[in-house]
């Protein structure tokens, strides 16, 4: 494995923590709400039909009218055909086909009917793409794993009869795990774990026009991450010696990547039985990831051999994330006053915009989304379901400009994205 492999792992790991493959617009999450699944997450925050407003927008928990619990079981799955391109790799291919879970649950309660409080743990971001051992990348990646998850404090008040107003303490927790092979030198492996504390928050306000009529703006702010944890090689000594490789064992790492802020502008309108939904959504990559640093304490290189990598630390600054919109559009038929169906279609915007900007283990591109849901009412209980496809864009990574580095083009990448959320009143 070259020295450039190993540089490479620990920043993909790094990088990845923006970012997990059924999302596009830098991989962030929507899936912390069933109900918004089935209309492609539009109306976020503003729908009062269950009680993510929580997360989306604080200020929209006022239209949940009653207290309640609410739990969320979400499953993720991605497919995609990787192709090898040139050098060595130009007639190689492999597939990646896995699911992911990803849980959510909320509660809320209403003071009075003015005042609301409410609890939320979800994960806003998150990384997850696999690959078989022995794929033909496999000495640059083969697991790549985020877990982000927020612990959401909320507050709304409603201060007239228009207007509404909210605000989220967060506290944010960061876990990545991250492997590769040394190829032919050793037959060994890397693997980085890292993980983090942060704090950030989010300011939302709602206008109703009427009660079929109402707009929300939504402002998730940036979180800075200082994270800390373990870069673990294992392989020949001699072998990665031969690759000019100083080190073979465990160093400490650390890190201080962001996590960008969003601005999230939603609408609602109802006539008769159907109702129509909308939304914008734009995030601000390109303050938090122009470039990125991460450092050892251990000397992982030969300083003669490669000097424009000092033996305590690495500086990249390749990626120059751009920023990036996400658009929706759904619709809810009231079909009696126990049963609704939805449907939604969206648009995520990669913030990837170039191959060379874009790597084997965040094979990000802009992608389009179909969905279908309904919902059930009996009593104090609802039940919702929902249903998305999603269909990326043809993509290539372009890991570096060597001649020996991956680069490969993903083909037919399409995601399925199920859930299952039960929510209780009281």
């Amino acid at each position: 494995m070259k020295t450039d492999k190993l540089v490479k792992m620990a920043l993909a790991a790094a990088v990845a923590m923006h970012i997990i493959p059924a999302n596009a617009g830098g991989y962030q999450l929507n899936d912390y709400s069933v109900t918004g699944l089935g209309r492609s997450y539009a109306g976020q925050g503003i729908m009062g039909d269950d009680y993510s407003a929580i997360a989306f927008n604080p200020a929209g928990m006022t239209l949940m009218k009653q207290s309640g619990l609410q739990q969320a079981f979400t499953f993720v799955n991605l497919k995609s055909d990787v192709h090898g391109l040139d050098g060595r790799y130009a007639n190689e291919h492999s597939k990646m086909n896995f699911w992911q879970p990803v849980p959510a649950g909320f509660a809320q309660y209403n003071v009075n009917d003015k005042l609301s409080l409410g609890l939320g743990i979800y994960a806003p971001f998150g990384l997850k793409t696999k690959y078989k051992s022995g794929w033909f990348g496999s000495d640059t990646a083969i697991l790549s794993k985020l877990e982000i998850v927020d612990f959401n404090f909320s507050a709304a008040y409603k201060l007239t009869n228009h207007w509404s107003i909210g605000a989220s303490a967060i506290a944010r927790y960061i876990y990545g795990k991250m492997t590769n092979g040394l190829g032919n030198h050793g037959g060994g492996y890397d693997k980085f774990d890292v993980h983090a504390w942060s704090q950030t928050g989010t300011l939302g306000v709602m206008y109703e026009q009427d009660e079929n009529t109402r707009f929300g703006l939504s402002w998730r702010l940036r979180s800075a991450q200082r994270a800390k944890g373990d870069f673990r090689v294992r392989g020949n000594s001699e072998q990665l010696a031969a690759a000019h490789i100083y080190f073979n064992g465990t160093s400490h790492i650390w890190a201080n990547p962001d996590l960008p802020e969003t601005f999230t502008l939603s609408g609602y309108h109802r006539y008769k039985n159907v109702g129509f939904s909308g939304t914008a959504r734009w995030t601000h990559w390109s303050s938090s990831f122009p470039d990125f640093s991460i450092y050892t304490d251990a000397p992982l290189f030969r300083a003669a051999s490669f000097p424009k990598y000092p033996p305590y630390g690495i500086k990249v600054s390749n990626y120059r994330y751009q920023n990036s919109w996400t658009l929706s559009g759904g619709v809810d038929y009231y079909y009696c006053k126990n049963l609704t169906f939805r449907f939604g279609a969206g648009w995520d915007e990669s913030p990837t915009k170039k191959p060379e900007r874009r790597t084997v283990r965040i094979p990000d591109s802009d992608r389009w989304w179909g969905s279908i849901g309904a919902s059930y009412m009996k009593n104090n209980w609802q039940l919702d379901v929902g249903y998305a496809h999603l269909i990326a864009r043809t993509s290539k990574a372009y890991e570096t400009s060597d001649p020996d580095a991956v680069h490969a083009k993903y083909k037919n990448t399409q995601s399925n994205i199920l859930g299952v959320q039960i929510q209780y009143k009281f």
